[in-house]
């Protein structure tokens, strides 16, 4: 298996790198580095062997002897010495259009390689809240990932929300999914929208055993209504609350440490608790669900003028979805 070193860097013919590598280094780099092709492009710009010397620090005498053999290699003549001023041929001007888009190709190449090979090492870190399932929209994007970035590695971490924000804000993390309000109060952040999650009283079979459809929400004015002790705490209440004074009823309210705790109270049949479709147990066979009135918004956000590769490429495919979701909604 043979393998080449380029700028310090070894590659194998198996390396996706191998071949521009290879290319690059018989071009002398790139092409701005080849000088019989600057030297004929500084004459086409300047007008003047003399200007162009000056230009690409050769001397005249070294410029003409450039073009004359970069004229002998081609066999054509790329300029007409014939008046007091030179001028392009018509060879001379394919050649200059020819010589300036294979330059910009060359650049472009070696931008796109840089990118690949600085995502080889790339990482991202993303947050999301802690219970929530994020596996049905991020699971297709990070395989996509996967396959066209093999090398790129992502960590998922869940947390809940008050911490999430805070390694955010810290630099801990890269992306964080969390809820579109919470993303307005954050310093120097962007943010997506990505979903917007129905609103539900979420309960267990082993509650309320009859399964059907059309549950409502005054059915359930004798359960504990289980909410988290944290900042999420007064946006629950109030909605507990409003859910109660719309139906009749004062709610029997409950606050616990941890979206864990409420989720284990709710399925041994201890209560209720309201969240949003994004709850890891709302699909679960053993719960069942009624539906409210109101939704919540989800978003991912990231630090502005971030310039981690690999989280752009991500952006990119989390764009792209959206957009096709919102093709399929039309």
């Amino acid at each position: 298996m043979g393998a080449s070193k380029v700028d310090g860097k070894i590659y194998g013919e198996n390396s996706k790198f191998y071949g521009l590598k290879m290319f690059e280094k018989r071009m002398g780099g790139n092409m701005m580095n080849d000088t019989l092709v600057q030297s004929f492009l500084s004459v086409a710009a300047e007008g003047s062997f003399c200007k162009a010397a000056e230009k690409i620090y050769i001397s005249q005498p070294n410029l003409s002897r450039n073009i004359a053999r970069l004229e002998k290699e081609l066999n054509v003549q790329l300029f007409d010495r014939s008046g007091k001023h030179i001028a392009l041929t018509e060879a001379g001007r394919i050649y200059q259009n020819v010589f300036q888009k294979v330059e910009q190709c060359m650049a472009d190449a070696k931008e796109r390689v840089e990118r690949l090979e600085a995502l080889e090492m790339g990482m991202i870190r993303i947050g999301y809240v802690n219970g929530w399932n994020i596996g049905s929209y991020i699971q297709p994007i990070l395989k996509k990932l996967r396959l066209e970035y093999p090398g790129v590695k992502v960590s998922l971490e869940a947390y809940n929300l008050q911490e999430l924000s805070a390694r955010f804000q810290m630099g801990q993390m890269d992306l964080i999914i969390t809820l579109q309000d919470r993303t307005a109060k954050m310093y120097d952040a962007e943010s997506m929208l990505i979903d917007t999650a129905q609103e539900m009283i979420l309960f267990s079979n082993t509650l309320f055993r009859t399964r059907k459809k059309n549950w409502k929400p005054e059915e359930f004015r004798q359960e504990t209504f289980f909410v988290l002790a944290d900042d999420r705490e007064e946006m629950q209440l109030d909605c507990v609350r409003a859910i109660g004074s719309k139906y009749g009823f004062v709610p029997n309210i409950c606050s616990v440490n941890s979206m864990e705790s409420i989720l284990m109270n709710v399925e041994n049949g201890l209560g209720v608790t309201v969240c949003n479709s994004w709850v890891r147990n709302v699909y679960e066979p053993g719960f069942q669900c009624c539906p409210l009135e109101h939704s919540t918004e989800i978003a991912a956000a990231w630090k502005q003028g971030q310039e981690n590769s690999a989280l752009q490429i991500l952006l990119g495919y989390m764009t792209e979805k959206n957009l096709n979701s919102c093709k399929i909604s039309a």
